[in-house]
């Protein structure tokens, strides 16, 4: 069985076993990168609990699966006082992510449409009226919209009611608070395998509505950009692992 780490959370070096962290062969490269894992979580604005379940968004988000690291992030989480409604919040509250990319194809299949002559299947149809309910309960809970959900509604209205659905539900029943949520679309939104500026500006308009401060926001950014050391955890296990 692998023994616990007793290194602080907020130590790189509590990613390890103690054999693993003990068995580094260039200490000054493992303290450099452990002191920048330490330089992000020295921020004093987000709680622990906070951090870990940014983490735990980083690392579960459709742009950057990462099991280990999840894996280690969720325990890390629950160290930190997280619950683990928290935990499958901040889980479910990032699947909207992967319906970025039709903000993307939609308008270039129709492009593609018009360009084969094909205008009228290129046509937005009317929105029915039962979707158009969804949206108008969307604006009314949430405040906010974006022009191409009218147009997926209105073309994929099966497909629609869903995703709102999946979008909607943590709001319902989730433990987190509407500020902490945002700062999860923020975090997912101002990674390095996911940087889209369109969904940052929006959920840092919100965010800020909700009553987060530019330091928190801060924060996340800082949080994100630790995904930059996620090879380093990966290749340090790898080779403790070849050594046995």
């Amino acid at each position: 069985m692998t023994k616990q780490n007793s290194a602080p959370l907020d130590r790189l070096a509590s990613h390890f076993p103690p054999e693993v962290a003990a068995g580094v062969r260039d200490k000054g490269l493992f303290q450099a990168v452990d002191d920048f894992w330490a330089s992000v979580y020295a921020g004093p604005h987000l709680t622990l609990r906070m951090k870990e379940l940014v983490m735990v968004a980083l690392h579960g988000s459709s742009s950057s699966l990462n099991a280990a690291a999840l894996t280690r992030h969720i325990r890390r989480a629950l160290a930190a006082g997280a619950s683990e409604t928290d935990v499958m919040d901040v889980l479910t509250t990032i699947i909207p992510l992967a319906n970025h990319p039709l903000y993307v194809g939609i308008p270039v299949l129709q492009d593609e449409l018009r360009q084969a002559g094909r205008e009228v299947e290129a046509a937005i149809p009317e929105m029915r009226p039962d979707i158009l309910k969804i949206k108008e309960d969307f604006v009314a809970r949430r405040g906010y919209w974006t022009a191409m959900r009218d147009t997926i509604g209105s073309l994929m209205p099966t497909y629609f009611s869903g995703f709102i659905g999946a979008c909607m539900e943590p709001w319902e029943s989730g433990s987190l608070s509407p500020a902490e949520r945002e700062l999860m679309y923020i975090a997912i939104d101002t990674s390095i395998t996911h940087t889209y500026e369109p969904g940052m500006r929006m959920h840092i308009q919100n965010a800020l509505r909700y009553g987060a401060t530019p330091d928190q926001i801060l924060e996340v950014f800082q949080l994100a950009a630790l995904l930059g050391t996620e090879g380093y955890v990966l290749g340090l296990q790898a080779l403790a692992d070849n050594r046995t």
